[in-house]
């Protein structure tokens, strides 16, 4: 399972880069969050990150698309202590977003998205399932660059994911983000 995990990261990142001809702005972040993760169980403390490609379309200039990777683990798993051997609960998810950014006074910004989402449940040790579903996000940003698309822009926000099928999982995560436009 871990390689199929592998394959499907590695075509979802080559996808993404090879319709590069294809868009205006091209970005690419991560995240490291904290919140809580739950399925068929009650919710857990988590930890975690997130890797991101942000695109905005040739067709398109207000809307960026995101596709990113999250991986989100109990909490208890990064924390010292005896931990050898214990089995945390987890969810690993792929998703597929459109994002508004909006700027309120230059060089903060707004940006709100929602999409799909594919997560893999593994809240339980006997669980192992593949649901669908959707999530939102919202930012506020700072924006770093001074002359020109390029640079690098951080920001604070959260994201709540919910899945429709299965074992009904979801997740609420804070984070910190930076990304780079290149």
């Amino acid at each position: 399972m871990k390689i199929k995990f592998i394959e499907i990261t590695i075509m979802f990142f080559l996808i993404t880069v090879s319709v590069r001809s294809q868009i205006n702005s091209f970005n690419l972040g991560g995240s490291l969050h904290i919140g809580s993760i739950a399925g068929n169980s009650p919710s857990v403390s988590s930890a975690g990150g997130s890797l991101f490609f942000d695109f905005y379309p040739w067709f398109e200039n207000d809307v960026s698309f995101r596709t990113s990777i999250t991986y989100s683990q109990k909490i208890d798993k990064f924390l010292p202590g005896d931990n050898i051997g214990m089995v945390y609960p987890f969810i690993k998810s792929f998703s597929l977003k459109g994002f508004i950014r909006q700027d309120f006074s230059y060089p903060f910004y707004l940006e709100e998205g929602a999409g799909i989402l594919l997560l893999n449940d593994r809240t339980f040790v006997n669980v192992n399932v593949w649901d669908i579903g959707t999530s939102f996000a919202a930012l506020i940003g700072y924006d770093f660059r001074q002359n020109g698309p390029k640079g690098f822009c951080a920001g604070a926000g959260f994201e709540y994911g919910i899945t429709f099928t299965n074992t009904n999982a979801n997740y609420l995560l804070y984070y910190l983000q930076g990304q780079y436009y290149f």
